[in-house]
């Protein structure tokens, strides 16, 4: 429609007169304006490069994205786009001009995230070639989403996968608790040194399968799923319980528990040992992470239909490569973690109908936030399995 209008008022404006030249003016800035208003309202950013490097065009999405400012245009790209990744895509769609592209990466400027791109070239009606068109989408939450239900869908194998081990190496422990009782008994009626000595041995057997039968029960326990007991409780006092339990400690190793309570309401409907737990974890990862000392700082707010608890501290922070792998069972960024203490954390948030959020910068710490329904539903769960005792 733009192009026969043009064309006509090319036609035409040796005919004109000023009135009428004046008319076709306001009609080609209408629709300019609107073609503006469509462009710079679409979600997407739309940036394009002309051959020598230049930003002849940006949206307002692309400019939000990019954090560099809206008037870009005539610039140089090099100098207002920081992203090294991007960069270097441009360029290499710049030295060939005929190659597309569409790539998912993560673009680490203005702030860490992910993006599908989409690069092509554009070319004039001659076939010339008039620059590189980007699309950028920000894919960052439809990743996170995919990440989370592929945990949760590995958690679930995986308690099931628990309670068939559980189960299997129960009746060994069992069986074998039986065999040092029937020992013992045959142990009676021999020569006192060959008995103290046989009694010993049994003795460290008995332990080594308590705390065999102990280290799979606590297994189970992390990973199968637990039936809420959910109550009315205020957030600001489960907190505080836990505090009570680890503040002498921490003092103890030069550590300060700063809080942060906004004022108003901060009830909701929890199972509060499980809260509690939840809280305990993160508190003591906290303090792992800050070998010299410092300050957590444990915030609580109520927001919209969510109670938020933000536990920070003032470590080395966490390398971004690994964040998305810090709730699966066993990995640990400590040479000592067993790599459980955030699982019990993710579990517990998980069956309430809440979620986790982490963000962590390179020599200035760790904050993990705790977003908690005020009133959450009762997550379906996979029914737990039977649990075999070797006591």
């Amino acid at each position: 429609m733009g192009k026969r209008f043009t064309e006509r008022l090319i036609e035409r404006i040796e005919q004109l007169d000023h009135r009428e030249l004046g008319g076709y003016l306001v009609g080609l800035a209408r629709e300019k304006g609107l073609l503006e208003n469509i462009f710079n309202s679409m979600q997407e950013g739309l940036l394009v490069i002309q051959p020598e490097g230049k930003i002849s065009l940006l949206n307002h999405s692309a400019a939000r994205f990019l954090d560099i400012p809206a008037d870009s245009a005539g610039r140089d790209f090099n100098a207002v786009i920081d992203d090294p990744g991007l960069q270097a895509i441009i360029e290499q769609g710049l030295e060939v001009p005929g190659q597309a592209l569409v790539r998912e990466f993560i673009m680490v400027h203005p702030q860490p995230r992910w993006v599908r791109l989409s690069r092509t070239g554009l070319n004039d009606g001659g076939g010339k070639f008039r620059g590189v068109l980007l699309i950028l989408a920000d894919i960052t939450r439809q990743r996170k989403s995919e990440a989370e239900t592929s945990l949760v869908e590995r958690l679930d194998f995986l308690g099931h996968l628990t309670a068939g081990v559980a189960h299997e190496i129960g009746n060994p422990i069992s069986s074998l608790f039986i065999q040092t009782q029937l020992i013992e008994r045959q142990v009676v009626r021999l020569p006192s040194p060959q008995r103290e000595k046989i009694s010993r041995t049994l003795s460290i057997i008995r332990e080594e399968l308590r705390r065999l039968d102990g280290i799979v029960r606590q297994f189970l326990k992390t990973l199968r799923p637990e039936t809420l007991q959910l109550h009315g409780n205020d957030l600001a006092e489960v907190v505080e319980e836990v505090a009570e339990l680890v503040e002498r400690e921490l003092n103890e190793k030069n550590i300060s528990l700063v809080r942060e309570y906004a004022g108003g309401d901060i009830r909701g409907r929890m199972d509060k040992d499980l809260i509690k737990q939840a809280v305990l974890n993160l508190i003591k990862n906290a303090a792992q992470a800050m070998a010299g000392g410092g300050e957590i700082t444990i915030r609580l707010e109520r927001e919209n239909a969510y109670l938020k608890l933000a536990v920070s501290d003032q470590g080395t922070g966490i390398p971004g490569e690994k964040i998305p792998r810090l709730f699966e069972p066993f990995f640990t960024t400590r040479e000592t973690g067993s790599g459980m203490g955030l699982l019990v954390v993710y579990k517990a948030i998980r069956q309430h109908g809440g979620y986790v959020e982490v963000s962590s910068q390179a020599g200035e710490g760790t904050t993990f936030t705790i977003w908690l329904p005020r009133r959450p539903r009762k997550i379906k769960l996979l029914p737990a399995g039977k649990e075999s005792s070797g006591t």
